[in-house]
This record gives C-alpha cells, sequence and structure tokens, in this order.
C-alpha cells in the first residue's frame, strides 16, 4: 500500500494541471481577495443591547439603522461583548433599561448609554462615536434646544482587529479541502474507470482494500501540505496571524479532508462518464463556495436560504477553521461543527459504500 501511495504522489507531481488547481489556484484566490482587501473600511460594526426595549428606544435604534454607514446588530450583553473581544464589532452600545427621550426633570440625571469601544478599531470607533454624539446631539436639540436629553459614557474594550484575509484564510482553506476531496476523486475514478485503467490495476496483485487506501492516505497526506502552503502564504505575505492551535487547525483539516473524500466518492459512484463529472462537481461544491462562508460572512446570505447554509459540510469546517484561527477557540468551543462534520462523514460514508464502484 505505501508503495502504490508513494507512486500516486510522484503521478500527482508530474500532473501540472492537477498541481495548478490544486495548490496555486487556491493561493490566486487568496492573493486577489487578500491585495483587493474587500474588508476595508467602509462601515461601522455596531452591537445594540437594548435594555429598555420600549418606544423611544426602538425609535433611537431605528433612527440609527437609516444610517448608511452604521452596520447594526442586536443581542444580549455578553454575547455582543463577546463578539466585539473577538474582532466581529467595532462597538457595542448598551441602552439602559431607564432610556427615555424626554427632557429631564430638574437636578435629576440623564440615561446614560454605554459605549464600549474596540481598541483594535480606531478609525472605526471615532467614526462611529462621532456619528452617535452627532444623532443624541441633534435629539436632544430638537427637544429642550439646549441640554442634551441623553449622556453617553465610553470604555475601552481590548478587541481584536480582524483584517478580511484573517476572514479570508479559514474559507479559502476549507474550499480547497472540498475541491481537493471532490473534485481529485470524481475526475480520477471516473476517467480510470471509463478507459479500463482500474481494471488493469485490479489484475495486479494489489488487493481493493490497499488500493483504496492508497487513494485515501494520497489525499489526506496532500491536504496536509496544501493547507500548510495555504497557512505559510496567509502568514508570511499577509500577516495573518493563527490565534488557536495550530495543531487543532491540521486535525480539523484533516476531518474535513475524510469528509469530503467520502463526498467525493459518494458522488462518484452516481457518475458514469467523463462528461457528467464537471456538471455534477459545480452542482455538489459551487453552491457551498457561496452559502458556506468562504469569502464574505455567512450574514449577507438570504434569510430564506439560511436554514440551508447552517448545515451545508463546508459550513462545519469553516466554522471550526474560523473560530479556532482568529478567535483561539479550543476543541469545546467548536464540538458542534466537529459534530456536523462527523455525522456528514457517517452519512456520505453509507452512501458511498452503496453506490461507488471501481469498475464499470
Amino acid at each position: 500500500m505505501i508503495g502504490y501511495t508513494l507512486m500516486l504522489l510522484r503521478a500527482y507531481t508530474r500532473d501540472f494541471t492537477a498541481l495548478f488547481f490544486g495548490f496555486f489556484f487556491p493561493l490566486i484566490f487568496m492573493g486577489l481577495f487578500g491585495i483587493l482587501n474587500f474588508g476595508a473600511f467602509g462601515h461601522v460594526a455596531i452591537g445594540i443591547v437594548d435594555n429598555a426595549n420600549n418606544a423611544d428606544s426602538q425609535a433611537f435604534r431605528a433612527g440609527l439603522g437609516k444610517i448608511e454607514t452604521l452596520q447594526l446588530s442586536s443581542g444580549t450583553n455578553d454575547a455582543e461583548l463577546e463578539r466585539l473581544r473577538k474582532g466581529d464589532r467595532d462597538i457595542v452600545l448598551v441602552i439602559p433599561a431607564d432610556f427615555t427621550i424626554a427632557p429631564a426633570r430638574q437636578g435629576a440625571a440623564v440615561p446614560t448609554l454605554t459605549l464600549y469601544a474596540n481598541q483594535g478599531r480606531g478609525e472605526q470607533v471615532a467614526v462611529g462615536s462621532a456619528i452617535l454624539t452627532q444623532v443624541i446631539d441633534q435629539m436632544s436639540f430638537a427637544i429642550t434646544q439646549t441640554a442634551p436629553v441623553v449622556a453617553l459614557k465610553r470604555e475601552e474594550v481590548a478587541g481584536r482587529n480582524l483584517k478580511y484575509v484573517d476572514f479570508l484564510t479559514p474559507g479559502i482553506v476549507g474550499m480547497t479541502i472540498m475541491q481537493l476531496g471532490v473534485a481529485s476523486v470524481m475526475f480520477s475514478f471516473v476517467v480510470d474507470r471509463q478507459r479500463g485503467v482500474i481494471r488493469r490495476i485490479m489484475a495486479t496483485p494489489i488487493s481493493r482494500r490497499n488500493y483504496m487506501a492508497a487513494h485515501v492516505l494520497e489525499r489526506l497526506l496532500l491536504a496536509v501540505v496544501q493547507v500548510l502552503i495555504l497557512l505559510a502564504v496567509a502568514v508570511f505575505a499577509f500577516k495573518v496571524s493563527i490565534v488557536g492551535s495550530l495543531g487543532l487547525v491540521l486535525g480539523i483539516a484533516i476531518l474535513g479532508s475524510v469528509l469530503f473524500l467520502c463526498l467525493g466518492f459518494a458522488v462518484t459512484g452516481f457518475v458514469t462518464t467523463e462528461n457528467q463529472a464537471p456538471a455534477i462537481l459545480q452542482l455538489v461544491t459551487l453552491p457551498q463556495m457561496f452559502l458556506s462562508g468562504v469569502f464574505f460572512s455567512r450574514d449577507a446570505v438570504p434569510a430564506f436560504l439560511k436554514p440551508v447554509s447552517d448545515f451545508l459540510p463546508l459550513t462545519f469546517l469553516n466554522d471550526a477553521l474560523r473560530q479556532v484561527s482568529t478567535a483561539g477557540a479550543g476543541i469545546v468551543e467548536v464540538r458542534n461543527d466537529l459534530i456536523g462534520i462527523v455525522v456528514w462523514s457517517v452519512i456520505t460514508f453509507v452512501i458511498a459504500f452503496r453506490f461507488f464502484k471501481l469498475e464499470a
């Protein structure tokens, strides 16, 4: 088995088309999107914690929502502050329970909004703070013409300055693993099966078990090499910092490779000719590339597609890789994603076991 695996690896290194799409194509994607820097400053991400939830606070939030520069999200205090520390929010604005838009009684304190600022996002915080101050001033002037009706208190929170390329890297890694698992299996076995190559190999002393094991081992080794190359380029060329454990990232990558190898074998069972392979490949991989958060956040996915997006195989892999690499999550924090990967692996393995065949 080891000898046949080494032969497959040598054959792979001599296949320039495979090398291009397996190694250089993902690097082109990373370079293009990293240089263009789609995540450059264009909006201020604000998390709103509305402890009042009354007519005045809702009107205040509605007014902020009309400002194009502000990208609003709502949540609990703990959840929004955690997102702030991870770099998903620039500002968290806490609306107090006594919030009201009305002239204050003489000698009484006005409601105080608390603004938590991400120290790693100085530009966004400065713009967001200025906009909030202006909104409060305009609101106060409209009611009293003089005294402010709401106060603003600012507190600094140590948060991470998450660049777009930091977000992009795990997505590219996940996409590469998917392409290696599905595309390489599909084209390799469909072509060899149709041309009678597998039949001739089966005439040699190698057993079916060792033949399949060699192909799986080869692709797992290639997956590890691909992940290491992509991470090295991201770290040294784009200054990406892997916050979590590199060992855990590689472990998740190997687990994801097993999933997509099973998916590749499962899908290949339904492909009979070379002409069918490209269309079925696109049908399986293309939706996942756009719905599983490879290039952009899944927050942009339309609501009616969200239930589909949440349970795609690549979504579980990308979310696990991203949490570890950008937020420093451990195995406990990504356990739900790991369970999703394992469940999909079992499902696709059963399908592959039932329908995959070596010979036509």
